[in-house]
């Protein structure tokens, strides 16, 4: 049931995710398998898309076919000339004779077993075809002249593919997707999004773990909302569900800086600040009936990070805070924000926070914290 389930919302977050821009698809379901129909002309596009859809773990642009042999043998004679014309430029090993090898093989996978013959028949029989073939297709095209081809079923420079369901399905790339699980399947999340590098990777993260999101800005500035704009645009395609929400938040940062410095306790406004910040996002959370609340932390990499002021900050909020980050290392997160595609976009142009104390504190403790409150709630 459970299967079934997600299969059902990863063939919508397929179809919805490809109508943003205006591809019209048909996703059916066959057995374990999804079959996605296209436009030739939106190929390219969805390609690029299916990359980013959580719970794909790979796929295969293919050809359809019925499942009788003759139409089998021509299908695959079809992928595997189309192929053979990219791996032409493509040479990796010789003969004694300095001619040129290029390799294949044939793999099928019989998903349904009414088929005549079984997987290692079909595999041998295609690949026979393929080869007596391959002298026809020689005299075609002058480059292919000096080329012998062989058989390599370990690592082939053309694996050709065939699934036997209702139909045949013939493929020679498998393209690998982000994986993780379709988006929709484990309720959603209030994350805290910044124009940094950590927020986007945080989202990514729980969106690829099938949360669907709701991005909160904290507007300081027009310039890190312009990045943060960008970003939102780049996970959209991840989660199409996803919503984007502004609040600006300039005038109570720098309230929280000035009353702090009143009092001589400016070193605590990151600690003010992101207590704050948690506090507007539980309310965000609720009224949205979000079921947790989501940023980018990461122990020790800041002075609001340390573990004594992650426990502070988080100590009054009732909703749970999933801190994907929270373990990981810095050259980690930056190399799944170039994955992405988001980091270039957190790293032009910094926006500093202008909030930041010279000396801010990295080890608050309770006591103090409800100490300065309440000096605050007297002034």
């Amino acid at each position: 049931a459970t299967r079934k389930r997600f299969e059902q919302i990863l063939k919508k977050n397929i179809k919805m995710t490809l109508k943003k821009y205006d591809i019209e698809s048909e996703v059916d379901i066959l057995h374990t398998r999804l079959l996605l129909t296209v436009n030739d002309n939106n190929i390219d596009k969805t390609l690029e898309l299916l990359r980013k859809i959580p719970g794909i773990v790979s796929f295969s642009p293919c050809l359809e076919c019925d499942l009788n042999i003759e139409d089998i043998e021509s299908f695959s004679i079809k992928v595997f000339k189309n192929e053979i014309k990219d791996e032409l430029t493509n040479y990796t090993n010789t003969e004694d004779d300095n001619k040129t090898i290029i390799t294949f093989a044939v793999k099928t996978q019989r998903i349904k077993k009414k088929f005549a013959m079984n997987s290692m028949e079909l595999s041998r029989h295609v690949g026979g075809v393929i080869i007596n073939e391959f002298d026809k297709i020689k005299n075609e095209d002058e480059r292919l002249k000096n080329i012998n081809l062989k058989v390599n079923l370990k690592n082939p420079d053309i694996p050709v593919g065939i699934e036997i369901i209702d139909k045949a399905y013939i493929f020679t790339k498998r393209i690998e997707g982000v994986g993780g699980i379709p988006v929709g399947t484990q309720g959603k999340v209030l994350v805290l999004l910044s124009d940094g590098i950590d927020s986007p990777v945080a989202s990514y993260l729980m969106i690829k773990r099938g949360c669907n999101a709701i991005f909160l800005h904290l507007k300081i500035s027009e310039e890190g909302l312009k990045k943060t704009e960008k970003i939102f645009n780049i996970l959209n395609d991840y989660d199409y569900t996803s919503k984007f929400i502004v609040k600006d938040y300039k005038e109570e940062l720098q309230n929280i800086k000035n009353n702090l410095e009143k009092i001589g306790k400016e070193k605590y406004t990151c600690i003010f600040c992101k207590k704050t910040m948690l506090k507007i996002a539980e309310k965000y959370a609720k009224d949205l009936k979000c079921d947790a609340i989501v940023n980018g932390d990461n122990l020790g990499q800041v002075a609001s990070q340390t573990l004594k002021n992650i426990s502070v900050i988080g100590k009054e909020i009732k909703y749970p805070i999933l801190r994907p980050l929270i373990g990981m290392d810095k050259n980690e997160i930056i190399d799944i924000a170039k994955e992405i595609n988001t980091y270039e976009i957190s790293t032009s142009k910094e926006v500093k926070c202008f909030a930041v104390p010279k000396y801010p504190i990295t080890s608050a403790n309770i006591e103090e914290i409800e100490r300065i409150e309440e000096l605050l709630n007297n002034k």
